[in-house]
């Protein structure tokens, strides 16, 4: 990856690479980010690099150390709990809202990416519905053009994105919660604001229960001991 052209927006271009090497765990929790090593992979000075690592801190997605170091940020199971918390507060009021027109002109990428995700769930394309998952999510909240919610939303999702490789560890669960968002979007398309908040509760509640059901304390201890260790905590 060549970013020498590109000067003017390094930074991003390093921050989102990196993301996605988080958020897709080809950087795995606990692993060390050495200024010196990424700005030579990827042809760029450190000071993009740096730039990148504080934005990347900012989101929750590496920690910092004394002495400028850096590593991957370890993931917590309390840290979950939290975040869908936060997820059952919002996004069940976005479908409310949402449901109270329907589907119309302004729900079009929203109807697009729900097509996509059936499609992906039917190819049983395990990366692409993954992506869609988060999609799906953005897509609804983007059809209320509320640039506040879009950008909590926005946050909670991509850290959520990183257990979704352990929730989806079981792959009759992305059919499972497929089938779920497609009762929300169903509601929504028939206009029941609160039938639609209702199903979208229970779908939070279930994609938790999911992750609760993984993080059985036999198979969590199983799967640490075969990919990340003691990368969670």
């Amino acid at each position: 990856m060549d970013l020498r052209s590109n000067k003017k927006s390094l930074s991003n271009l390093v921050y989102r690479d990196l993301k996605e090497k988080i958020l897709k765990n080809k950087l795995l929790p606990g692993d060390k980010l050495i200024e010196m090593e990424i700005a030579s992979e990827l042809g760029v000075s450190r000071t993009p690099v740096r730039e990148a690592l504080k934005k990347l801190e900012e989101d929750g997605l590496v920690t910092s150390f004394p002495r400028k170091s850096y590593i991957v940020s370890k993931i917590s199971v309390k840290e979950a709990k939290n975040l869908y918390i936060v997820r059952k507060s919002l996004e069940p009021l976005a479908v409310e809202l949402l449901a109270q027109n329907g589907l119309n002109k302004k729900t079009k990428y929203f109807e697009d990416v729900n097509e996509q995700l059936r499609v992906a769930i039917d190819n049983k394309d395990d990366e692409l519905i993954q992506n869609l998952i988060i999609e799906w999510n953005m897509a609804l909240v983007s059809s209320l053009n509320n640039e506040i919610l879009i950008e909590v939303m926005n946050m909670i999702n991509q850290r959520l994105y990183r257990f979704g490789n352990f929730i989806f560890r079981d792959k009759k669960n992305y059919k499972k919660h497929f089938n779920n968002l497609q009762k929300v979007y169903k509601l929504i398309e028939e206009k029941k604001p609160k039938e639609a908040r209702k199903a979208s509760e229970k779908t939070i509640e279930n994609i938790y229960s999911m992750f609760e059901e993984q993080a059985d304390y036999k198979m969590f201890k199983s799967w640490l001991k075969n990919t990340w260790q003691e990368c969670f905590f």
